[in-house]
């Protein structure tokens, strides 16, 4: 596939939070969060600031993110001040962020 200068404003990318069970194993579970692109420019000014900050500037939406009913949690600031609240949550977002702009993607 040829590569376009003409990108769409954002884009998703999956996120995987492990979070330590009652029996003290890992489990996984995962969403997709949307991202803003940014620019060379903007990248550099990201990369001075605190990782809670860098998210609130790019995340901009989510899809596949549930509560304890298993009802879909819209993205609004009240969620994202939630989800972040979460130390597991908050780590995989932003690793998700960095790694969907400088990782090459994984073979399994």
């Amino acid at each position: 596939m040829a590569f376009k200068i003409a990108v769409t404003p954002t884009y998703m990318a999956k996120i995987v939070v492990e979070l330590l069970n009652m029996h003290g194993k890992h489990e996984k579970s995962d969403f997709m969060a949307e991202f803003k692109r940014v620019s060379l420019d903007e990248l550099d000014e990201l990369r001075t600031l605190p990782q809670k900050e860098v998210l609130q500037k790019v995340l901009v939406g989510w899809s596949g993110l549930l509560d304890e009913s298993n009802t879909s949690v819209p993205y609004n600031q009240m969620n994202f001040d939630v989800v972040l609240a979460i130390p597991q949550a908050f780590a995989a977002l932003s690793e998700g962020f960095w790694a969907s702009i400088f990782k090459a993607k994984e073979k399994n």
